[in-house]
């Protein structure tokens, strides 16, 4: 006789695959993609599948010698955002699935979360790789990097979000809470507060890296790198969460989480933001400056980010800081849409390409061939 598998593992009583809950619904049985309930987290699963890359894709060797021979504001700005992007995206790395493993019960869902904390790895290990082969002595790098304390007050308010739900996901896990509100409430957060850390945080780091590669020329190949991340983040995590969110929108509890969370969700918009705020003025201070962008515009592009982020909510009115609407860093557009830097794989490393975008369509086909 064989045993019974736990119903958490293996739910032989599930019967709502049609229609399952994305979080916190009937426990999982056989993953299904022959119910599409959410075809939308699919097709964004698939695309960043087709956006596959490596970490060591980009020759980092030129940076070795421009780090050596340029001048102290610029080094220091591009390893102190560095430093915010390694953390950052290690964070996301090991969280996404810790959180999301005990109480996702979406076949879709689930297959987009788990590609998005892949890629998250190859995001971290980029930022490794980057520093491993740009430095002649990377440990003492990684030790600068560590001592940069700004860079990890900056993820404060996120990664308070994260803890809370980490601690509330695994007491479900093991049956120490309830499948209640209060639990959806903590996990919407997390949700919530990763859609801030990539759509506000990541691109205001993004901004500064690509503005030193726009103004200067120079660290070409961790522009390039940083480009595929960007890319990944834009047209996939942030779109990923937003779909998430207005899918649990279409659910009483979704509705009940907002509601119950309004004025956390808020504050956390508000705490982000000003976080940014806070950092583009040290990015700035002691005499640091970025080629063509003073730091009033990379502040109103802090805003700019973060207003989408208000905007998605419906919270334009509630926040409290300016609703900037015009897109105050135009290199941005470039950085951001592939589409727009055409560049010879011959002549440079280039991150504009997809792979699984191929497929036959003559599957049971059969050719007359006359030989």
């Amino acid at each position: 006789m064989h045993p019974v598998l736990p119903t958490r593992i293996f739910n032989t009583r599930k019967d709502d695959y049609e229609q399952p809950e994305i979080i916190l619904g009937k426990e999982p049985g056989l993953f299904d993609t022959i119910n599409k309930s959410h075809p939308a987290l699919w097709k964004l699963y698939k695309t960043l599948k087709s956006q596959d890359w490596d970490e060591n894709e980009f020759d980092y060797a030129p940076c070795n010698v421009q780090f050596k021979g340029c001048d102290r504001n610029t080094y220091d700005m591009m390893v102190k955002t560095l430093a915010w992007q390694w953390e950052a995206d290690s964070v996301a790395a090991r969280s996404i699935t810790a959180v999301l493993a005990p109480v996702c019960t979406s076949s879709e869902a689930w297959a987009g979360w788990v590609e998005i904390s892949r890629n998250e790895i190859v995001h971290a290990a980029t930022y490794s790789e980057i520093v491993r082969n740009s430095f002649d002595n990377p440990d003492d790098i990684l030790r600068e990097i560590l001592a940069v304390k700004e860079a990890m007050s900056r993820l404060q308010v996120v990664s308070d979000v994260f803890d809370a739900a980490l601690a509330v996901s695994h007491d479900y896990a093991r049956g120490a809470c309830d499948n209640d509100q209060a639990t959806f409430n903590a996990i919407y957060l997390f949700i919530v507060a990763m859609l801030c850390m990539e759509r506000i945080q990541f691109m205001a780091s993004f901004a500064v890296t690509f503005g030193i590669c726009e103004g200067t020329g120079w660290f070409q190949p961790i522009g390039k790198s940083i480009q595929k991340i960007a890319q990944d983040e834009f047209e996939v995590h942030v779109q990923y969460g937003k779909e998430v969110l207005r899918a649990l929108d279409r659910t009483e509890r979704g509705r009940a989480a907002f509601e119950q969370c309004e004025a956390k969700i808020v504050a956390m918009i508000n705490e982000v933001t000003a976080s940014e705020v806070a950092w583009t003025e040290y990015a700035f201070s002691e005499g640091r400056e970025l080629t063509g962008v003073t730091r009033r515009m990379m502040i109103d592009w802090v805003h700019f980010s973060a207003a989408d982020v208000a905007r998605f909510f419906g919270l334009e009115d509630e926040v409290d800081f300016p609703l900037v609407d015009v897109n105050p860093l135009k290199y941005m557009e470039a950085w951001l849409d592939m589409s727009k830097i055409q560049a010879s794989n011959q002549e440079e490393d280039t991150a504009q390409y997809k792979v699984g975008v191929m497929q036959r369509d003559d599957r049971d086909a059969v050719f007359e061939i006359d030989f």
